[in-house]
């Protein structure tokens, strides 16, 4: 299966010249600096024959990208997979943003299975992988193996590239505002705004327009801040998490029709995971949100952290709503930004 020509012309145009100012800066023993990474996000470009691909290895591959991305209302993958031949993948192919090169060979670096993850190898921010082995069959048992590290690998690191974007563009009054009053540090969309504030609450509310079939269409992310004082381990489980969310969106994110408010929907049960962030013990919870009263939903992505120093922990959310569109690069984006808040030392 080769990339159509129309689409390969593309990144040739825009790589061309990439490449040759990169040639430009070239000097006896210098170390050149790598080019920025190119690609669309959530997409992995994966190096392998056609008969790797068709066998094994790439049925392996497939059934692990494929799966649902976690609590979205509609099937989406983990990544998008772009399979090309390793004759077709040259220099105009090599800065992209996820790669996986897959060899089966008989040489002595393939007797035993490997799959090897690797940063910045012909880009910056590039995360670049190389599965080997000498039977497809062992291939794909390797790629299985260390199919959760390459998920990880790449989920992570696809919503920290969401989170530099916004962070080369930042709202530094709104930045300043909520370090003061909430002591959390972070990055936010210049173009978000305060959409309600209180000593209890906080809600940003960032309002896009994208194009799809020739028409603009709204698209919403949201970000929720608050805080309770910490007495019980109670506090920290999924229920919990979820009644306190529910009765602060009643009171204070309400919808387009009058009476309207946002809750959780609790017919899709949402994830839940505990994980160590920014040097706190932390609540992950990834769910999905409807509006009761009117017609909107979509993803949420929630981080509940412990503040021991404070005795307190403090949420944050955020949301997307995208009904023309896929979910998926949204809710991302909202998980890189509330992902690059820290909390900032002092008492609050």
């Amino acid at each position: 299966m080769r990339i159509p020509t129309k689409f390969r012309g593309r990144l040739v145009a825009f790589l061309g010249v990439l490449w040759l100012a990169m040639a430009g800066c070239q000097g006896d023993g210098a170390r050149i600096a790598l080019p920025g990474k190119v690609g669309a996000a959530g997409e992995l470009v994966v190096v392998a024959s056609q008969a790797v691909w068709e066998g094994a290895a790439g049925d392996t591959l497939r059934a692990m990208m494929g799966q649902p991305y976690p609590v979205l209302p509609q099937y989406e993958p983990l990544m998008d997979l772009l399979h090309l031949e390793p004759e077709v993948f040259d220099r105009f192919w090599k800065p992209h943003r996820n790669i996986l090169v897959l060899e089966v060979a008989d040489r002595v670096d393939t007797q035993e299975p490997s799959v090897s993850m690797f940063r910045d190898k012909y880009s910056r921010g590039q995360v670049y992988m190389v599965g080997k082995a000498s039977t497809s069959s062992d291939l794909a048992q390797a790629l299985w193996a260390r199919g959760r590290e390459m998920i990880s690998l790449l989920h992570a690191e696809e919503v920290s590239r969401f989170a530099d974007i916004v962070a080369l563009s930042p709202n530094e009054v709104l930045a300043r505002d909520m370090a003061a009053q909430w002591g959390v540090e972070g990055v936010w969309p210049r173009d978000a705004r305060l959409a309600q504030n209180d000593s209890a609450f906080t809600w940003i509310d960032r309002q896009l327009t994208r194009l799809k079939g020739g028409d603009n269409h709204d698209v919403q992310q949201g970000f929720f801040i608050h805080s309770e004082p910490y007495v019980s381990q109670e506090q920290l489980g999924l229920e919990s998490i979820l009644n306190r969310r529910d009765v602060l969106t009643r009171t204070h994110v309400s919808g387009p029709t009058p009476g309207s408010y946002m809750t959780t929907e609790r017919r899709f049960f949402p994830s839940y995971e505990e994980i160590q962030w920014d040097g706190h013990f932390a609540m992950e919870v990834r769910g999905l949100w409807k509006m009761e009263g009117d017609f909107m939903g979509g993803p949420f992505y929630s981080l509940t952290l412990v503040d021991e120093a404070n005795a307190r922990l403090v949420t944050l959310e955020g949301y997307a709503y995208a009904p023309y569109f896929d979910k998926r690069p949204y809710i991302q984006e909202v998980e890189g930004i509330v992902k690059r808040a820290v909390l900032r030392d002092g008492d609050h």
